[in-house]
């Protein structure tokens, strides 16, 4: 067994090593054929020159796009003509994305009139909070998320008390077990929710397991889905990396869910792998955060799983018998509390999870609170943030000291300079690495879940979380944010003056391709 892995392991690597030479073989070949031509045959020059212009135009009446996108294209453009034009038509005329994009369409109308919005709930919750209730209206008119009263919720400080919940949720399974994640790692963590799921499949229970194809190039071996379906758990891998130069690989998902018999449902920062429980160290003191949801709300969660497990299959599937719970009738419960869960994709015409971030920082009234790992704004954010503190709101963001991407933390420090002298306060949580993501205000609304504060999880990747309107869950985020506050170190204005030229420079330059990191 330990050299079957072991070979898995070499195979891995070695098919990583074969990627990584296809894909900067095919970018040096467009980059030398383009030089080439550009050098040598002046026809060829200004034909260049006229296809830059044309792509230049086209990037700036792009509807789809944000600026920041825009101007990194640009950008690329200015430095390598025509080589980043035709970077550009690559990624507009990708057939492949564009393929998948019309599946992932098609089966979100197959559930679309599956979610259920009782008009009652959001008359009540514009009785209580008309500002929330906009929130929950556009999740639902624009995206058909519905908002449903949800009496029990537990909040985790941390991804060890995560990690406990979810094996007791897990023993309880009776039907079925839908697991979406990003990262997905042999270890510990994974080694103990496995026995649990063979002993499950024993029972009867169907589980379905669906993670994202980054892991099958150094976190799993290449046959771990054979292996998965040996022990009758059902395995998907999403969007497994294939070598050749297509956007389509940019969109990762992102999402980390756990249904349950459609009685309860998990979500947040927490991925299978055993730094998220600090079994294993790689950046200091592991901090994490997530979510566990029980009742009608689970009805989203287990249709969001369908919808990603179903974007390549050809038949449809019934979705009826997973979705056990009722919710087409109106819950009363003694307490006004509000849960909205929603996802989004880098596909659809709006972004939610930066509209969501944005309404709640819009409609801060005495804080706004912010705990991301990765700090990484277009300007309309870092405006609004700006305005915020400078209307006298406090606004406070926690990210990490010890970082996991050194590139990424230079452009996550560069942001610190201008919202700083805007009056927004800073703060690096000493002990290590902060992956935690979530936003709370005025101890009254919350949001939790998989949507880091850049450019990638607002733009280009599949995310998801939940909106809370609930004063009890917003206390226990708030309350975990100043536990968390107490271990970090504020960054004042002042300090950002003595990160080194090279770091401050380099910072900046990295913003300008920042969407494509």
């Amino acid at each position: 067994m330990k050299n079957r892995i072991q070979n898995n392991v070499t195979g891995t690597l070695t098919t990583v090593f074969i990627y990584l030479i296809l894909f900067v073989a095919q970018f040096g070949l467009i980059f030398y054929v383009s030089t080439f031509l550009n050098e040598y045959y002046d026809v060829a020059r200004y034909i260049f020159y006229i296809l830059d212009a044309i792509v230049a135009v086209q990037i700036l009446n792009d509807r789809g796009n944000d600026p920041t996108y825009k101007m990194a294209f640009l950008f690329t453009i200015i430095i390598f003509p025509f080589f980043g034009a035709i970077l550009y038509v690559l990624g507009k005329r990708d057939i492949i994305r564009a393929r998948f994009s019309q599946l992932l369409e098609k089966r979100k109308e197959d559930t679309q009139h599956r979610f259920i919005q009782d008009p009652k709930i959001l008359e009540k919750m514009k009785e209580t909070d008309p500002l929330s209730a906009n929130t929950a209206r556009f999740l639902w008119n624009e995206e058909k998320y519905p908002t449903y009263h949800n009496a029990d919720m537990e909040y985790f400080t941390s991804g060890e008390e995560y990690f406990k919940a979810l094996k007791r949720e897990l023993e309880k399974a009776e039907k079925f077990i839908f697991m979406e994640y990003f990262i997905l790692q042999q270890g510990k963590m994974w080694g103990e929710i496995l026995d649990i799921l063979k002993e499950k499949v024993e029972q009867g229970v169907e589980v379905r397991i669906l993670y994202d194809g980054t892991a099958m190039l150094t976190k799993v071996p290449l046959n771990f889905p054979k292996e998965l379906e040996k022990l009758g758990i059902k395995t998907f891998v999403f969007k497994p990396i294939i070598p050749v130069l297509s956007l389509y690989q940019n969109n990762r998902d992102h999402r980390k869910i756990l249904v349950i018999d459609n009685r309860c449902a998990f979500t947040g920062g927490v991925n299978i792998a055993d730094e998220y429980i600090n079994e294993k160290e790689l950046f200091g003191h592991w901090k994490d955060t997530g979510t566990l949801t029980y009742g009608c709300s689970t009805r989203s969660f287990t249709l969001m799983f369908l919808n990603m497990w179903n974007v390549n299959n050809k038949e449809k599937e019934d979705y009826e018998p997973y979705l056990l719970t009722k919710c087409d009738g109106f819950y009363e419960y003694k307490e006004d509390r509000f849960i909205t869960p929603f996802g989004d994709d880098p596909y659809g015409e709006n972004r939610v999870g930066k509209e969501v971030y944005n309404d709640i920082v819009n409609q801060g009234v005495d804080y706004v609170h912010i705990v991301t790992p990765y700090l990484i704004i277009d300007e309309e954010t870092k405006g609004d943030l700006i305005h915020l503190a400078q209307s006298g709101v406090e606004v406070k963001i926690i990210t990490p000291h010890i970082p996991d991407k050194k590139m990424v933390f230079l452009v996550t420090r560069s942001y610190y300079k201008p919202l700083l002298r805007g009056g927004v306060k800073i703060y690096e949580y000493t002990p290590g690495f902060i992956h935690a993501k979530s936003i709370v205000s005025d101890d009254k609304k919350a949001v939790v879940g998989t949507i880091n504060l850049d450019y990638r999880s607002l733009f280009l990747h599949f995310e998801c979380g939940s909106y809370f309107y609930d004063e009890v869950l917003a206390k226990e985020v708030e309350a975990d944010f100043q536990d968390t506050l107490s271990k970090s170190h504020e960054f004042t204005y002042e300090m950002t003056k003595e990160f080194a030229y090279w770091e401050r420079a380099l910072g900046r330059l990295l913003r300008v391709f920042a969407p494509m990191m």
